[in-house]
């Protein structure tokens, strides 16, 4: 994984999450794909946690031992992706785009090691609803706030379009 830094900004956290994505999310698309097609017809949009799991739960927790870690708490009934995302957590509207390529977006207010909030990324995951398809890599942004409100606000502000 590219260098990650105890002292980085959220900007800097969400540039190296992007660089391991994008080395990585075709490889594990491609070397799992018989799996997740298998499963689809019976867990829909469960395999795309599966997937998420597969491909951002060893990049997570390279980012845990570096020191950042999710604010959120964590409830005894929530459904938890990858060991970070919170379904609870995460939009996703049909406007998004078409029933081939929705979108979901989760969001997660991040914590140094000084357990100072540093700014909230988003992810969105592309996918289908149709059959078993991943048009894009997963895709993480920056946020500099982290206010619940305002990050619901400037999620619909992104994808509102």
């Amino acid at each position: 994984m590219t260098l990650l830094r105890q002292n980085m900004t959220i900007t800097e956290l969400e540039k190296t999450l992007n660089e391991e994505v994008e080395a990585n999310w075709g490889r594990i698309l491609e070397d799992n794909h018989e799996e997740f097609e298998t499963l689809f017809p019976e867990y829909e949009d469960a395999t795309y946690g599966i997937y998420a799991e597969k491909l951002l739960g060893p990049i997570w927790r390279q980012v845990e031992d570096s020191g950042f870690y999710s604010a959120a708490e964590v409830k005894a009934d929530d459904f938890v992706i990858a060991g970070f995302l919170l379904f609870r957590q995460s939009l996703e509207k049909e406007q998004w785009g078409t029933p081939a390529n929705e979108k979901r977006v989760f969001w997660l207010t991040i914590k140094n090691s000084q357990h100072k909030e540093i700014g909230t990324l988003l992810m969105e995951m592309s996918h289908s609803h149709v059959r078993f398809s991943i048009p894009a890599p997963p895709k993480f942004f920056a946020l500099q706030t982290t206010n619940g409100r305002e990050i619901r606000s400037q999620i619909r502000s992104i994808y509102d379009k």
